[in-house]
């Protein structure tokens, strides 16, 4: 019953901020703003549509491995999700996967900027719009959610109409069939 109310809270929360925009022409997708060894903060064009913003981020990554981890810094499945998917992902680094993660401005900046530090990989913050059309594009109702595309950009594993961490279990089998690919 507490699982079902958070979902419904937090599928409100991502729901509420959805709504359409036209699709704007893409630009290059992203600078690097900030790069330690563990985690990469990159930008945006702001004016690029959801849509558009998400497949520059994708291009980005084209011919890798890569798993899109979509949060909020106030979500606290998302950060328990980050927490365990940590015993896998540095093998998975290793191998070439990329973990990307995409969050939106209801994670305040400043909240963001600081939570990062600890999270390997690569971070994109989109703006309000981008993040409603997004998750309208994606019918991802709730966070956190994933999407794991093969080194051709074929999708090997999504859980966005649902959210949830599914588990290292299930995320690492993902990983290894899209390594094969």
């Amino acid at each position: 019953m507490l699982r079902k109310f958070l979902s419904l809270s937090f599928a409100l929360l991502v729901v509420a901020g959805c709504g359409a925009q036209s699709p704007k022409s893409a630009a290059p997708a992203a600078d690097a703003v900030q790069s330690t060894a563990d985690y990469v903060v990159h930008t945006l064009d702001s004016s690029l549509s959801g849509v558009a913003a998400f497949e520059a981020i994708k291009a980005e990554y084209a011919g890798r491995v890569v798993l899109f981890d979509f949060w909020a810094t106030w979500c606290g499945p998302c950060r328990a999700a980050m927490r365990e998917i940590d015993a896998v992902k540095e093998g998975f680094m290793q191998r070439g996967v990329a973990f990307v993660y995409i969050t939106g401005e209801t994670s305040p900046e400043a909240d963001w900027q600081r939570m990062i530090r600890g999270i390997a990989g690569h971070h994109y913050r989109l703006t309000k719009q981008q993040w409603s059309e997004l998750c309208q594009s994606l019918a991802m109702p709730a966070i956190p959610a994933y999407l794991l595309l093969d080194a051709g950009g074929g999708e090997v594993f999504a859980n966005l109409g649902e959210g949830g961490y599914p588990g290292n279990e299930i995320i690492s089998n993902a990983i290894e069939v899209a390594l094969t690919k």
